[in-house]
């Protein structure tokens, strides 16, 4: 009897959901809504599985949210919901089997202008694991070239999928990754320094660097990790250089789009060849940056390199800007690194000469431009299918579903899921109540 109830309840939350679904947000064609690449590459990068929904919009709610799914502690959902200025990083170890949405037009916020590292930037993801970031919006205080002050920076972590994110002005860098982390994909991001930089006694007075994968040429136990699929990303205006810039990882960078320098702000370079780096860069347009004199779109630095052991090697293949070439270090024998020799490694791309026109495109480019239709859904098979409706709800044994109410992202009750995405609480006949979503 408990058990035929709650399946009655579940199937006409259900089915209302389903009945008045009406799909009206796009994917651009080559979106495979999904973590393509290194981020599924040994085990599928799930996130939270859509579970355990809370919609977020202060700081504090924030921080609640993560610390709840320290450890493994629980799947976590979290919406992020207006505006929300972040005063301090987020700095929460060992999270597992989270998801992090951006609502459309929600962002976060930090323009603090300090030396302390504690103050400035937004996630430092220390051992997390199976973990997702859509749809955000980071908006950071401007290049001010202090350690471990990225917007994002992941340290010993693995199968992360970021996508559809515009990470912008990082104190340090936009997104970076160190020590051991692995099995990563960056899709859909867009990445700009739009704050001129501001300069540091004794260092650095424009260090607009947007992705460092690796943090030193003398960590050798990076070897093996760091490894990384980069696809339909777009790194835009004032990234300066280190787009990405790579060390020790066997990286894919595919299907993307630098412009990053103007004629009255030219860059520096477009990619770095880090140390004992492994790139495949496939179906990418230079064509729209322009770079400093004497510079080039692939850089070795030589104050990183060892220099009597250069280890790197890359394939470019199928770009626009930039001849098809192969190109070893001086160190290296071995074969050169391609992505596709893995029979678990997926990743589609088109034509370079499609680059900039697809990522551009302000309605399914690069960049938050996913809508709440499209914030849960994953995989070409479910979009624009029946919507997920209910899932991850389980009453126990003791405690029967006695009421279902709906609730807006705003927190007010209504009468029936809207457009977008709507909570369910579910009364328990123990007292309790228990949330999940619907979409429409």
């Amino acid at each position: 009897m408990k058990t035929s109830l709650l399946k009655v309840l579940l199937s006409i939350a259900a089915l209302t959901a389903m009945g008045i679904a009406d799909c009206k947000a796009q994917l651009s064609a080559y979106d495979e809504n999904k973590p393509v690449g290194w981020a599924s590459v040994g085990m599928e990068c799930t996130g939270s599985n859509n579970q355990n929904p809370v919609v977020v919009t202060t700081e504090e709610e924030l921080r609640a949210a993560l610390q709840s799914c320290k450890g493994g502690k629980a799947s976590k959902t979290i919406y992020i919901s207006g505006n929300i200025e972040v005063k301090e990083k987020l700095r929460y170890d060992k999270v597992q089997n989270c998801t992090i949405y951006g609502l459309p037009g929600s962002s976060l916020y930090n323009r603090n202008h300090n030396d302390n590292a504690d103050y400035a930037g937004f996630f430092y993801c220390q051992n997390w694991e199976n973990c997702i970031f859509r749809n955000l919006t980071l908006l950071g205080a401007g290049a001010y070239d202090i350690s471990a002050c990225d917007n994002i920076q992941l340290v010993e972590s693995k199968n992360i999928w970021i996508d559809h994110c515009d990470i912008q002005d990082g104190v340090d860098g936009n997104l970076d990754a160190k020590t051991k982390s692995d099995n990563m994909t960056i899709s859909w991001c867009k990445f700009s320094y739009l704050i001129a930089p501001w300069a540091k006694d004794g260092e650095s007075d424009d260090h607009r660097c947007s992705s460092m994968w690796g943090s030193s040429d003398n960590r050798g136990d990076d070897e093996g990790y760091l490894n990384a699929t980069f696809v339909n990303c777009w790194w835009y205006h004032g990234c300066g250089q280190r787009c990405p810039r790579i060390r020790f990882g066997k990286v894919h960078i595919a299907n993307c789009l630098w412009e990053n320098g103007t004629e009255d702000d030219p860059a520096q370079y477009c990619i770095g060849i880090g140390h004992s780096s492994k790139m495949y860069i496939e179906n990418g347009d230079f064509s729209h940056t322009v770079l400093k004199a004497g510079q080039s779109n692939m850089r070795g630095h030589n104050k990183y390199f060892l220099q009597s052991n250069k280890l790197y090697h890359f394939t470019m293949t199928g770009c626009i800007g930039e001849d098809d070439a192969q190109e070893r270090g001086a160190g290296y024998t071995g074969e050169f690194y391609n992505p596709y020799s893995r029979e678990d490694y997926q990743c589609r791309v088109y034509d370079a000469s499609l680059v900039a026109d697809v990522l551009r495109n302000p309605e399914n480019g690069a960049g938050a431009t996913l809508d709440e239709n499209l914030l849960a859904t994953r995989g070409n098979d479910q979009y624009g299918s029946v919507p997920s409706a209910i899932q991850g709800v389980d009453a126990s044994d003791d405690a029967l579903v006695t009421g279902i109410r709906y609730y807006n992202l705003n927190g007010a009750r209504i009468y029936s899921p809207q457009k977008g995405v709507s909570i369910l609480e579910f009364q328990m006949s123990d007292g309790t109540t228990r949330t999940n979503k619907v979409y429409r």
